[in-house]
């Protein structure tokens, strides 16, 4: 089975769509960008080529935007909006046969973001960092791990005050500490600033996650073998 791939606009210029068909998958991608070359030739489409779903109509056609190299589907809907015609567009593959089922498939990818908006939003991750898209799935497994940790130290090391923390909230109190890094006798000291009240947290975190270092300059440890 094929993997199905949804994006947002941001996916959808020709350098990406190019990228994203190499992989053989099927696809959806926004397209609301430069829509007028497109809105022309809906416009002179025949009315047999749309199909009615509901209060809009929906057809496929084909167009080459700019940076794609072969001519790109298109799944066209289109509503009446008071006195005009209002388009939507949506890049698609080639195995894709109803106009009206793409359309209601893609808006899934507005519901399930809906569902991820605490990852998207507290990483943010809206927008892929890197042209390459393999490095793009690189980093969203990295940013994956790093929430992953981030709700285990929720649930394993805070108190039922803090469980309704959003990721947002749990990096600013947890990660984002003011501190200083110095050197001193040929060592490196990092120095971090905690609130009063969660110090006997840090301390506990501490002891468990070095627990072989207390205060002071680490004990010397010789190798042997």
């Amino acid at each position: 089975m094929k993997a199905h791939f949804y994006a947002d606009s941001g996916s959808s210029a020709g350098h990406y769509l190019n990228a994203i068909a190499a992989e053989g998958w099927h696809y959806t991608v926004s397209y609301n960008q430069w829509t007028g070359p497109r809105e022309r030739i809906a416009q002179a489409l025949p009315s047999p080529a749309w199909k009615a779903s509901g209060a809009a109509r929906h057809t496929f056609l084909r167009h080459q935007p700019e940076g794609r190299n072969t001519p790109q589907l298109f799944a066209v809907s289109r509503q009446r909006d008071d006195w005009f015609d209002r388009y939507g567009f949506i890049a698609c593959d080639d195995a894709q046969s109803d106009a009206a089922w793409v359309g209601e498939r893609h808006r899934l990818k507005g519901e399930r973001e809906q569902l991820f908006r605490e990852v998207l939003s507290g990483l943010d991750l809206h927008r892929p960092p890197c042209s390459a898209l393999i490095a793009n799935q690189v980093y969203y497994l990295i940013a994956a791990l790093a929430y992953d940790l981030m709700v285990a130290i929720k649930l394993l090391d805070l108190n039922d005050d803090c469980q309704g923390w959003r990721i947002k909230t749990l990096m600013k109190k947890r990660v984002l500490l003011p501190g200083r890094l110095s050197q001193r006798a040929r060592q490196w000291v990092a120095k971090v600033l905690v609130p009063g009240a969660w110090l006997h947290w840090w301390q506990r975190w501490v002891q468990r996650v070095w627990p072989e270092h207390g205060p002071g300059r680490p004990r010397l440890v010789v190798a042997t073998g």
